[in-house]
């Protein structure tokens, strides 16, 4: 009967979405059933958050403030798509982020997210024809790291669940159920999934579909004028919050003196625990390049890919080979993996486009591995990169480059159905 009550109040399903976070904060003096006073109040936020972000020490070329322009759109686009459109637990539906435009907190480029709301004393089902997925793993999180919720109290993937005839089906609840059977918490407010596309041409990427069993209502309540004042609040409140947390979060993990160097493979806060990370910075000139060479894992999955400095992005999925994995590295005979992080083309197949960024992150991680090891980093001059390889290392020319950035291009919009 409580699920019921609830859709029948109107508004409490939302309001449980949404009442632990501004409890944790002064609601302010605006009068939430005033609309324009609610949307004022946005505005306000809106401009100052970009304003100080935009005005941040760390923000020093014109390239960084157009992107940081760029950054702030994408991460607006997505709090208010959050906000205001998928948070209602009673009729949850999966919202795609961290995509080729919606950028935030170093997404990896061969995952594919979502997330939709959940209320951990309901009881859900979860449907997917996984037929050709290659991997998903689900989680029941209370949030996300830069608002202080970074906790996973559920964690599985599709090799852990019974799938009959590709057809997946999962319970989601507090109570235990027979077959599939995800525990919530009551800290648990959403559900997210990491599908992994390592074939960016060919691996299926499914449809999930979520519902809320233990609910009567047919439709969402009608919208009211305080109910959307708090979804804009929320809103407001995760830009004003992600975008300087990205920053110090990417300026604290640079070590003075460190740059060029790759750190040891290890967990990372709020990250599935089947993923080991791994990162450096690079801090090249136009003659210089950055030859990183490794034994090639053992490992389900594994890749290394850019991140933007400072805006903790990823790079340009579609237009550069700002990411390789391991359906699409190079590995040479020895075993080893090289790739070269430079500003220009070198001509070999792992070639990490910097984008013409001075300053960077590199990522990499090993998933469901056995073997973790440590990348090894030297910056040559970018002349030497030829001699630095074997001697039967493939070499890419123009043409051929061409055409991979072509399939990458086609590939991407495949991935996000642009």
């Amino acid at each position: 009967m409580k699920s019921i009550q609830r859709s029948q109040a109107g508004v409490a399903g939302w309001a449980f979405a949404l009442g632990d976070l501004t409890a944790q904060r002064d609601r302010g003096t605006i009068n939430r059933m005033d609309p324009i006073s609610a949307w004022q109040d946005f505005c306000r936020r809106l401009s100052d958050a970009g304003t100080a972000v935009l005005t941040d020490p760390m923000v020093t070329s014109d390239r960084d403030r157009a992107e940081g322009l760029r950054a702030l759109t994408r991460q607006t686009t997505f709090a208010l798509q959050h906000a205001m459109e998928f948070r209602d637990p009673d009729f949850p539906a999966f919202h795609r982020f961290d995509d080729d435009v919606t950028k935030w907190g170093g997404p990896n480029a061969d995952n594919n997210y979502l997330r939709c709301a959940i209320d951990p004393t309901g009881t859900y089902r979860l449907t997917a024809d996984v037929t050709g997925c290659r991997e998903a793993i689900l989680s029941l999180g209370e949030g996300d790291m830069q608002l202080g919720r970074s906790g996973v109290f559920s964690e599985t993937s599709l090799r852990d669940l019974r799938i009959d005839d590709h057809q997946l089906d999962v319970v989601i609840s507090p109570d235990e159920h027979p077959g599939n059977w995800m525990a919530t918490d009551p800290a648990v407010r959403q559900l997210s999934v990491r599908v992994y596309v390592v074939d960016w041409t060919n691996d299926a990427i499914p449809d999930f579909h979520i519902e809320r069993l233990d609910s009567a209502a047919s439709r969402p309540a009608e919208l009211t004028v305080e109910r959307a004042a708090e979804g804009l609040d929320e809103a407001a409140h995760w830009i004003e919050t992600s975008m300087p947390f990205w920053l110090r979060y990417i300026e604290t993990a640079r070590p003075e003196g460190m740059d060029n160097v790759l750190f040891s493979p290890g967990g990372a806060k709020g990250g599935a625990v089947n993923i080991v990370y791994g990162a450096g910075y690079w801090n090249l000139t136009d003659d210089d390049a950055w030859l990183i060479t490794f034994d090639q894992p053992d490992a389900f999955h594994w890749s290394i890919q850019t991140h933007t400095w400072p805006w903790f992005e990823s790079g340009d999925l579609a237009h550069a080979q700002t990411s390789l994995n391991d359906q699409q590295c190079h590995v040479d005979a020895d075993g080893r993996v090289r790739v070269v992080v430079s500003h220009r083309d070198p001509g070999v197949p792992n070639w990490i486009d910097t984008e013409g960024r001075p300053l960077g992150m590199i990522a990499y991680r090993w998933i469901w591995a056995t073997t973790t090891p440590t990348p090894h980093g030297e910056v040559i001059a970018f002349d030497a990169v030829a001699d630095a390889m074997p001697d039967d290392h493939p070499h890419v020319d123009e043409a051929a480059r061409a055409a991979a950035l072509a399939d990458r291009r086609r590939a991407v919009h495949r991935r996000f159905r642009r």
